[in-house]
């Protein structure tokens, strides 16, 4: 029996919870990056447009010219490179306007003119710095109902906003590491605990292969149990086929002391020597059937029985020639029974060959099901038993040659397939006039 290794399989999934867990983290670090990275940029854009709402309630038009008010609050406006900077052109691009923070600087035009009543949102450099831009056209209606086109312009430094995004980029990597160690933690403990059962089931299969014990305890989680159930089953019934080898010798031998000693003896009457000879055949063949007939097999074997049946009855037909026998099949086409097929052949080969021998004429094959059993008759037309030699049929111990004609070696072989299927084997009078035979074994 091969040694199992539970523990690969606990590496191997610590090892794809490590793997994946990290890739799992990163696109979820990488997913809450742009959702701050775009809440920060438009918060910055209606920061730029309050500003930009700022400049156009303090400009004033007196005197035929434009100036600014000191209803414009925002300091960083009046202070020399402060980060913030406006201006306000004409459309000619002359310049009504500009902040004290902007002197010095040459501030860059708008690339896309936005039209009339619209507003632009991008990024510019000046002096290899990034920058923020807001741009809105609006339409100036003077004192004189003349209008006036004017392009405000606002530059916000982005120094501000990659500073805050970098140190929550470190916060967000600094916590998504920590869940990863204390997640990877965890699952290598459930891994670890929920694996303990495969593990133990390792040990007791090793200990199964050191000879220390003989099957499985019942002892493991509901998803193990049919498994170890399985295997318990596999091995019982490969105890039982060790049994039965040595039990099938056993009787070999004992049974071939009477021929064998007739034989030594130097018999000079060719008919006995012949029929020892032939009773040795016949004690080979059916002891060697005994001993390769399969034991109880409920992991996969099942046979549909009425095509069987079919077969067999063919074959005696001919055998049976001589009494043109009647057989009638009275088996449904898809009944199934729990039993590898190579058992069903043996066990009612031997029974409809002892319904032949008994039989004037005629066999009747039926069953009668529930939902797990499945009761399969055999009647035949003969002279019957009475009640006494029917319960000696099924009584332990005796060997079938004691039976009479029609239930001789092949009973025995009959009764250890019924045994070792946990089925049953019952003889009743038949109202054909002779006897049936009654099996009971599992459906699945």
């Amino acid at each position: 029996m091969p040694r199992t290794r539970p523990s690969s399989i606990t590496r191997r999934l610590i090892i794809a919870s490590l793997t994946l867990m990290p890739i799992l983290l990163g696109v979820t670090g990488i997913a809450i990056d742009r959702a701050h990275t775009n809440s920060l940029m438009s918060a910055e854009q209606e920061q730029l447009r309050l500003q930009f709402f700022g400049l156009l309630g303090a400009l004033e038009w007196q005197d035929g010219e434009f100036e600014m008010g000191d209803r414009l609050k925002e300091p960083r406006f009046w202070q020399f490179r402060s980060g913030l900077y406006a201006e306000i052109r004409r459309r000619d691009n002359s310049i009504v306007w500009r902040s004290v923070s902007s002197d010095t600087l040459n501030l860059p035009a708008p690339q896309n003119m936005p039209r009339s009543g619209q507003e632009f949102f991008g990024e510019a450099k000046i002096n290899q710095e990034s920058y923020f831009t807001f741009h809105y056209h609006a339409i100036w209606e003077t004192d004189n109902e003349n209008e006036v086109p004017l392009l405000f312009s606002l530059y916000s430094q982005q120094s501000t906003l990659l500073n805050e995004l970098n140190n929550f980029r470190r916060q967000i990597s600094l916590w998504l590491g920590l869940v990863l160690i204390i997640s990877s933690v965890v699952s290598a403990v459930i891994l670890y605990w929920g694996l303990r059962p495969l593990r133990r089931l390792a040990k007791d299969l090793l200990r199964l292969e050191q000879g220390d014990t003989v099957q499985l305890s019942d002892n493991y989680p509901r998803e193990l149990q049919g498994i170890t159930h399985n295997l318990n089953q596999l091995l019982n019934k490969e105890k039982k086929q060790r049994e039965r080898y040595r039990n099938t010798l056993a009787d070999l031998a004992h049974s071939l002391k009477t021929p064998l000693a007739v034989l030594k003896s130097g018999s000079s009457d060719s008919n006995a020597v012949n029929e020892q000879i032939t009773r040795m055949d016949n004690i080979i063949n059916y002891q060697l059937k005994r001993a390769v007939s399969s034991g109880k097999q409920k992991l996969s074997s099942k046979t549909r029985v009425q095509s069987l049946v079919n077969r067999l009855n063919q074959s005696l037909e001919k055998v049976y020639r001589d009494k043109s026998i009647q057989f009638q099949n009275l088996l449904k086409l898809d009944l199934t029974l729990a039993i590898d097929e190579q058992d069903a052949m043996e066990l009612f080969g031997n029974l409809l060959d002892n319904a032949c021998k008994a039989c004037q004429h005629k066999i009747v094959i039926s069953a009668a099901e529930t939902p797990l059993l499945c009761h399969i008759y055999i009647d035949d037309d003969g002279l019957g038993m009475s009640e006494l030699q029917r319960e000696t049929l099924i009584q332990r111990g005796l060997r079938g040659d004691q039976y009479g004609q029609g239930h001789g070696l092949g009973l025995a072989i009959v009764r250890d397939i019924i045994d070792s299927y946990e089925g049953e084997l019952s003889f009743e009078q038949s109202t054909l006039g002779g006897l049936q035979t009654k099996i009971t074994l599992a459906k699945s």
